[in-house]
């Protein structure tokens, strides 16, 4: 029955493209958030749900730019540039890696076909969703499945189900992109501000009302998860969404709630952290105890030794195992040493100039009070 369901689901999609185009971007983006094929598997038996949506989004596009449905002035935004810079310059660190044969777990190949596929979806998905209506539903289908996860993961600590924890931090579905705890984490530190302008944003007295047991809900997934990066960002986004928030009664309680959050519930971050203090200080050898300080420093090597183009795709580890035999190849650690050594500072930089474009956005933001919006 639920194959069925899908395969009606898919169909109205796909009917949905001659008058509403962005029904299909807000599907493949919520498809790809939800991750629904690893959690209700056997639905989805034999289906590629992903390439389906993908191909119904990218006909929306042509659909929608033949009909004058698309504002192209949104292509001419500073961030489109910067991003089609940045994938031009990463396709060329590849083709000028001083590693034309290199090793890795995951070939270049790999990494640069999903980004081609990240990068394309993201300029249908941009041109599809230029109104108000699109924008609602796709933050009420983020929301609800934030929502549903937040359910998903405290069902499976009150549950007991252990076996969905490794070395005690609560994974995703198996298989899903979720699978990695980090990532997971993601999913919660994003979904965060959208629940808590929600508040604001919706009427109904349930709905709202209901955000201040979601939250602290929400929460206690994060910790289970337990990223210490995640926890970090989603405490600093909370910090920042209460500029936004004019309520002051509202924003004590959020960052009083958050802090007695962590102290009563996230005990095991907090004691990954003493450990890794307590051990560092009783340390007598030179090493660094955390890695990613190694990492860090083999990252700026490589940038230093390949400036404009890097190491090349997916070379990180490669170049580290060349240039620094006697130490163990990790992983960078760091966005933008990744981008920096991978495929040059030029790559690097124009990652970090996306954050200042995020912080001018914001600076609007709180300047015009968008809190209900």
């Amino acid at each position: 029955m639920g194959y069925y369901l899908v395969l009606v689901i898919y169909a109205a999609i796909c009917l949905s493209v001659f008058k509403k185009p962005w029904i299909a971007a807000v599907a493949y983006l919520a498809f790809g958030i939800m991750q629904p094929q690893y959690i209700w598997f056997w639905h989805f038996e034999g289906l590629s749900p992903s390439k389906y949506l993908a191909i119904a989004a990218i006909a929306a596009w042509f659909i929608a730019a033949l009909t004058n449905k698309i504002n192209f002035s949104i292509y001419k935004k500073k961030q489109n540039f910067v991003l089609l810079t940045m994938w031009i310059l990463i396709h060329l660190s590849d083709v000028f890696s001083p590693f034309p044969v290199y090793s890795a777990g995951v070939p270049a190949e790999i990494v640069l076909d999903v980004l081609n596929t990240i990068m394309i979806l993201y300029f249908v998905s941009i041109g599809l969703l230029v109104s108000e209506t699109a924008l609602k539903y796709l933050s009420i289908a983020l929301v609800v499945i934030v929502t549903y996860y937040v359910y998903w993961s405290n069902d499976q600590y009150f549950s007991y189900n252990w076996s969905q924890f490794k070395s005690g931090r609560l994974m995703g579905p198996r298989g899903s992109i979720y699978r990695d705890e980090n990532v997971f984490s993601t999913l919660f530190m994003v979904g965060a501000p959208f629940l808590l302008f929600g508040f604001f944003y919706v009427k109904n007295k349930l709905l709202k009302y209901s955000v201040f047991i979601i939250i602290p809900l929400l929460w206690h997934s994060l910790f289970l998860a337990g990223s210490r990066g995640a926890m970090l960002a989603t405490l600093v986004s909370t910090i920042i969404a209460s500029r936004l928030i004019k309520s002051k009664v509202f924003n004590k309680l959020l960052i009083i709630g958050f802090v007695a959050a962590l102290l009563t519930q996230g005990g095991a971050m907090l004691n990954r952290s003493t450990e890794t203090l307590e051990a560092s200080q009783e340390s007598s050898t030179e090493e660094p105890l955390n890695p990613r300080i190694v990492s860090w420093q083999h990252g700026l090597s490589h940038i230093k030794n390949h400036p404009l183009t890097g190491v090349g795709v997916q070379r990180f580890q490669h170049a580290t195992r060349v240039y620094f035999p006697e130490s163990v190849p990790h992983v960078a650690h760091n966005t933008f040493l990744q981008l920096s050594a991978n495929s040059g500072i030029l790559v690097g930089l124009l990652y970090l100039y996306l954050f200042w474009l995020a912080y001018k956005s914001y600076k609007f933001c709180v300047k015009n009070g968008v809190e209900k919006y």
